[in-house]
């Protein structure tokens, strides 16, 4: 649970990479989420991801959909969202390796996301209101001992 007292930016969408303006208008969100389709705050202990299709310039979600990709680990997954159009990924923590797998595939993420539910998150995003905290998992990996992330390979958070 976040600390009431700990500072949240306000995250600008003008961050997102686009190629035309026909691109600028619809953007793929992904976030991750549990086996019963709740946001998931700890990426290495997602379960699916959720895809938001939105129209940028109207600031609505055109299409909402979950998938589950193909590799079990969510550290693998970078290329497949990549491949998949996700443009955005929005997470409550995230190490930094997979931070940089998600980079080298075209994805911006941002880090420090509430938990809340994945619609509003990503309309949150949309109309440039998402208020996001510290990363949950910068720093060494002693973070481990504070609370479970379920059964994924603990090195995928930071390595």
């Amino acid at each position: 649970m976040q600390n009431p007292a700990t500072p949240r930016r306000v995250v600008s969408r003008d961050a997102t990479p686009t190629t035309n303006n026909e691109e600028a208008a619809s953007v793929v969100i992904g976030l991750p989420l549990t086996a019963t389709g709740d946001f998931s705050p700890h990426f290495g202990a997602a379960a699916q991801v959720g895809l938001f299709t939105v129209d940028t310039s109207q600031h609505r979600i055109l299409a909402a959909r979950t998938a589950v990709p193909p590799m079990p680990e969510p550290c693998g997954w970078a290329d497949w969202l990549g491949r998949t159009g996700v443009k955005v990924f929005l997470a409550g923590g995230m190490g930094r390796g997979a931070q940089e797998r998600m980079a080298a595939a075209g994805v911006a993420v941002i880090t420090g996301v509430p938990v809340d539910t994945p619609a509003l998150l990503a309309q949150a995003w949309l109309n440039g209101t998402l208020a996001a905290g510290p990363n949950g998992c910068e720093g060494a990996h002693g973070h481990h001992q504070h609370h479970d992330h379920g059964d994924h390979h603990h090195g995928c958070c930071g390595q």
